[in-house]
C-alpha cells in the first residue's frame, strides 16, 4: 500500500525502485491469495480480502506510477497541471476505502454483539467525519488528510487489539497459527504502527529541509510494505497447507 503523495516525500531517484518493489509484493501476495480462495471457495471473508488486494495493486500501479511517468516522459508532460499528476485526492479517497475495509474485515471476527454494534457505529462515524473533513478542510486535492490517517489508525489498532484479547480468552490460542486473520492482523498492525506516525510527522519535512529524515522514511516505508505483504503471503501458504483457516 502506497501512501498519499509519496512522490512528494521520497527523493526522485528512489521513486521508481520503490514503486517496483511495492508493486511486486502487492501482485505476488494477490496471486497467492487467489490460489487460496480457489481452494477454499466457501471462505467468503478471505475472498473479499483478496479482491481488496487486487484493487490495491491496480490502484497503486496506476496512481502510484502516473506522477512519475508524467514527470519523465515528454509525451505526457501536458498532464502536469491536471489531477493525475498531483495524486493527493486519489490517496485521500483510498485511505477512507482502505481503513473502512480493514475495519469491516476485522469486525467479522469479533464475537461480542455489543462490541460489534460499537464497531459498526465507529466505522460509520469514521466514514462520515473523514468525508466531511475532506470537503470542509480543503485538503482533498492539496495535501494528505491527516485526520483520516489518525482516526483510521486508532480505530484499526483498537479492533485488532480487541481481536487478540478475544483469541487469548478462547481455545483458539492453541491453533492461532492456522488462522489466516492472525497473519493479516500482524501485517496490518505493524504497517500502520510504523508508517502512519512517521508519515504524519514527515508532512513537515522535505528532501531539501531534512534529507536524512526522508531517507529514514523511505527505508521504513519500504520495509513496512514488504513486511505486511510477506505476512499476508505466509498466511495464505500456511493456511492452505494446514487446513481451512476459518475463524
Amino acid at each position: 500500500m502506497l501512501l498519499i503523495g509519496v512522490e512528494q516525500v521520497i527523493h526522485q531517484r528512489f521513486i521508481k525502485m520503490f514503486l517496483l518493489i511495492i508493486n511486486f509484493f502487492e501482485i505476488v501476495t494477490a496471486i497467492f491469495g487467489t490460489v487460496y480462495i480457489k481452494k477454499y471457495r466457501e471462505d467468503k471473508i478471505s475472498r473479499y480480502f483478496v479482491y481488496f488486494l487486487w484493487f490495491t495493486a491496480l490502484f497503486d500501479t496506476f496512481f502510484g506510477w502516473m506522477p512519475s511517468l508524467i514527470e519523465n516522459y515528454d509525451q505526457l508532460f501536458f498532464l502536469k497541471d491536471t489531477f493525475l499528476y498531483k495524486n493527493h485526492w486519489a490517496y485521500n479517497s483510498y485511505d477512507i476505502i482502505s481503513f473502512s475495509f480493514y475495519l469491516f474485515f476485522f469486525l467479522n471476527f469479533i464475537e461480542s454483539t455489543k462490541a460489534k454494534k460499537i464497531g459498526v457505529y465507529s466505522i460509520i462515524l469514521f466514514i462520515v467525519t473523514s468525508l466531511l473533513n475532506l470537503i470542509l478542510s480543503g485538503v482533498f486535492f492539496e495535501s494528505p488528510a491527516l485526520f483520516s490517517l489518525i482516526l483510521g489508525t486508532l480505530l484499526l489498532l483498537f479492533f485488532i487489539i480487541y481481536f487478540y484479547f478475544q483469541v487469548l480468552q478462547s481455545d483458539k490460542i492453541l491453533d492461532f497459527y492456522k488462522i489466516l486473520v492472525f497473519y493479516i492482523s500482524v501485517g496490518a498492525l505493524v504497517f500502520h504502527i510504523l508508517v502512519n506516525p512517521i508519515f504524519i510527522y514527515g508532512e513537515y519535512y522535505s528532501n531539501t529541509k531534512s534529507p536524512e529524515f526522508v531517507e529514514i522514511y523511505r527505508s521504513i516505508l519500504t520495509f513496512a510494505n514488504i513486511f505486511m505483504y510477506t505476512c499476508y503471503t505466509i498466511g495464505f501458504i500456511v493456511c492452505s497447507r494446514k487446513n481451512r483457516s476459518y475463524y
